[in-house]
């Protein structure tokens, strides 16, 4: 009988922790279009869910101190059937945030009143089952640690499935639905492993009251490490996810990846025989840290493959969580307070949901949480392990002991070279701001020969702190730029900066508009993206020419404002923009002018342009032009079938459907072509590249990628002659809805490229 045990167990908690790891993915991509489609989202839908994974092991820990294991097994089969009755679920009629506030409590709160209970049951499964199973007579009863890699397991294939098999598949309504016959068939699982406790012959009780005197009980100290060993992969893992989806897209396989590897860190520390040791852990962090900052120092990654960077990022991040969870697993007590253990872990991980989500985005202008974890596992790497005295204060007080050293350290050779060493890259620290570029380069030296002497581990955790504190910080900070605003909110880093004769709008990484500065003002020539060099010059130019008397005009993204000075008599805008500090910024006349200056009439629209021009009269616009981007990442929800039916609803007869695609990572173009044959729409597509001849005035002028939908066959002609050409197809591509997108597909900036080459080889053949 007993060897049915272990299949048992492990099913029910592979298929509970299927279900915990899905519902993340699936309900964050349900509420995304709500809020913008920004990276905020996805961290604050991991802190509900760790802190709600807390809670639900808070909640097994208490009914093992208080409750027998047959009593605990009652009371959670009564608390799975309640949930059955709130199954499937999904967003409520009706719900949307406040324009005017931070959206995470509105966030927070719904998802707590939508999918809080059954991820609450389903959270504390883990520990439970485990507990349960330790009260059996199977003969690994006492060492019930290895279910956890099973419970990692269906994690891992769950979170593998949904990028690449559930969301291709289903629909999120589908997706909704399969989950709940997930659940069915796990209440069935949890109430036979219930019998099995329930027939076990053997009194696990007695046998545990015989050996609890020989129980070591657990420190404070222990409980402090657990917490600190789980914080920090955690905050790693949120900050990972913020770098690769602020540019690229906020959507689940981004999410997923790094989510992914974390579980992975679980599965190699929780199991029997770890395939990686804690030595070789340290090793892999050493290497790929010191790669990581070589590339940071020595070269500027802003031209460097993306794809390697993120490569590159996650790997450190795996290499760090991966050392980080074996030492926590290596502090592990008996398991009698097993489910303890997983209280303190799972707290860990929640307290850095809340540095990511919450402190981090009040606290820190710039988005350096991601280092700052980093500098974390900078001590955890040099933490003894739990047979030794364990000190956090030992390894700061050793940075100071450094330049105190006694007089025989001073007199041995390495500790000169490094003492020095130090010194020089902290004096190229201090004066970077005054010296040349190549300083740069002389500190990468530097820090290359620091970290391979590594003959002590001050030096090493010296040096990388130092680093941790400048350099993922360099083209932030130390670029020479002037920054005349900085701040950061739930759609992310903001900045004004005054480059040369040009001020700046930075949202993240990306330029969201310039205007040119002269002498005591600033001028209203267009640049940037909307030049004369770019494809929305050539609609507006038919606009001008051939447009309607009294012309209106939807911008879904206000950036500063400089489609206002596309001016003609009659003509308004409607400028729709979800974050109310843009709004303030391009409205502000001693920031940027466009607005104030051009005298075109307008009207700005506080919310997710999405849902607020819905609320327009149909038919009311002459043209909608899409130019909504968070950092270089266009909201995926902006961009589906219903949203482009809708916004073609709202305009004329003649009236036209523009979406500026222009991005580094994606091929939108084809995706959005099937979806325009769908509609019944014939899609025009033009990448621009502005000439070479402008020599000084070249980066001013930025290349863009348009597309256009309308029925006017003048206004087709009219962008034909101009070099508009059909969209291009993918015989692969299918168009993307409000319950199904594909961005794997979409990965590549082929044709983006090819169109600009095209036009290139245009410049050249011009006299």
């Amino acid at each position: 009988m007993t060897k049915l045990y272990i299949p048992v167990f492990s099913l029910t908690l592979i298929l509970s922790a299927s279900l915990l790891f899905s519902v993340q993915p699936m309900f964050s991509k349900m509420i995304l279009p709500l809020l913008g489609g920004t990276p905020q989202v996805w961290n604050t839908a991991m802190l509900f869910f760790q802190v709600c994974l807390l809670a639900g092991y808070g909640y097994a820990h208490a009914t093992t101190r208080f409750l027998n294991v047959k009593v605990q097994s009652v009371i959670h089969i009564i608390l799975l059937f309640a949930v059955l009755f709130v199954l499937p679920f999904g967003i409520p009629e009706g719900w949307l945030p406040d324009e005017t506030k931070d959206p995470t409590i509105w966030q927070l709160y719904l998802m707590t009143i939508t999918i809080g209970a059954p991820f609450f049951v389903l959270a504390a499964s883990a520990p439970m089952l485990q507990r349960w199973f330790t009260n059996t007579s199977h003969p690994d009863a006492d060492n019930p640690y290895f279910l956890y890699g099973a419970s990692n397991l269906g994690s891992m294939a769950s979170l593998l499935a949904y990028p690449t098999i559930i969301e291709p598949m289903l629909n999120l309504s589908g997706q909704s639905n399969a989950w709940m016959y997930g659940f069915f068939a796990l209440f069935t699982l949890v109430i036979l492993s219930a019998i099995i406790i329930w027939n076990d012959t053997e009194n696990k009780s007695d046998k545990t009251k015989k050996i609890k005197e020989h129980i070591p009980s657990v420190t404070n100290k222990q409980r402090l490490l657990w917490l600190f060993l789980s914080f920090v992969p955690s905050s790693l893992m949120l900050g990972v996810t913020t770098a690769i989806t602020t540019d690229i897209a906020s959507a689940p396989l981004l999410w997923i990846m790094p989510l992914a590897l974390y579980v992975s860190t679980f599965i190699i520390a929780f199991a029997r025989k770890p395939i990686i040791s804690i030595p070789q852990a340290r090793l892999m962090f050493d290497v790929l840290f010191i790669s990581v900052i070589s590339l940071v120092v020595l070269t500027n990654d802003t031209y460097m493959n993306p794809f390697f960077l993120i490569g590159i990022y996650l790997a450190l991040f795996f290499s760090a969580a991966t050392l980080c969870h074996l030492k926590l697993v290596h502090l592990k007590p008996h398991n009698k307070h097993l489910t303890e253990f997983y209280l303190f872990m799972s707290a860990g991980g929640a307290l850095g949901g809340v540095f990511n989500a919450i402190i981090a985005p009040q606290l820190l202008i710039l988005p350096i949480e991601f280092a700052i974890a980093v500098a974390l596992v900078i001590v955890a790497r040099f933490m003894t392990s739990p047979s030794k005295a364990v000190s956090l204060e030992t390894i700061f007080l050793s940075v100071i002991r450094s330049f105190i050293a006694k007089k025989e350290d001073r007199k041995n050779n390495n500790f000169k070279v490094e003492q020095i060493l130090i010194m020089a890259l902290l004096i190229l620290f201090i004066f970077n701001k005054v010296l040349p570029d190549a300083t740069y380069f002389i500190a990468g030296l530097i820090t290359l020969t620091l970290l391979f002497l590594r003959k002590t581990r001050i030096t090493f955790a010296v040096v990388s702190l130092i680093l941790l504190s400048i350099f993922p910080l360099r083209s932030n900070i130390y670029s020479g730029d002037n920054i005349i605003y900085q701040s950061r909110n739930f759609f992310g880093v903001i900045r004004i900066i005054d480059k040369e004769n040009q001020r700046i709008l930075m949202h993240g990484t990306t330029n969201h508009g310039m205007q040119i500065k002269t002498e005591g003002k600033l001028a209203l020539e267009k640049i940037s993206y909307y030049s004369k060099y770019s494809p929305i010059f050539d609609v507006m130019s038919y606009y001008d020419l051939h447009g309607e008397d009294n012309q209106k005009i939807a911008v879904l993204g206000l950036g500063i404002g400089i489609m206002s000075c596309f001016q003609k008599d009659g003509r308004s805008y409607d400028f729709y923009e979800i974050d109310p500090e843009i709004m303030h910024l391009a409205e502000n006349k001693e920031y940027f002018t466009f607005l104030s200056d051009c005298g075109s009439p307008y009207k700005t629209i506080l919310g997710d342009a999405r849902i607020k021009i819905k609320e327009q009269p149909n038919k009311g616009y002459d043209l909608v032009l899409t130019d909504a981007f968070s950092s270089d990442n266009i909201p995926i929800h902006l961009l589906t079938k219903e949203a482009i039916s809708s916004y073609l609803s709202k305009t004329s007869d003649e009236g036209a459907v523009v979406l500026h695609i222009s991005n580094r990572y994606l091929d939108l173009e084809p995706i959005l072509t099937k979806t325009a044959s769908e509609l019944g729409y014939e899609l025009l597509g033009h990448a621009k590249y502005p000439p070479k001849s402008l020599n000084k005035e070249e980066h001013q002028y930025f290349p863009s990628h348009h597309v256009i939908l309308t029925k006017s066959e003048k206004m087709k002609s009219f962008l034909r002659d101009r070099n508009w050409t059909n969209g291009m197809t993918n015989p692969k591509a299918k168009s993307w809805t409000d319950s199904y997108s594909n961005i794997i597909a979409a990965f590549g900036s082929k044709i983006t490229t090819m169109r600009l080459k095209e036009d290139i080889k245009r410049h050249k053949a011009q006299p």
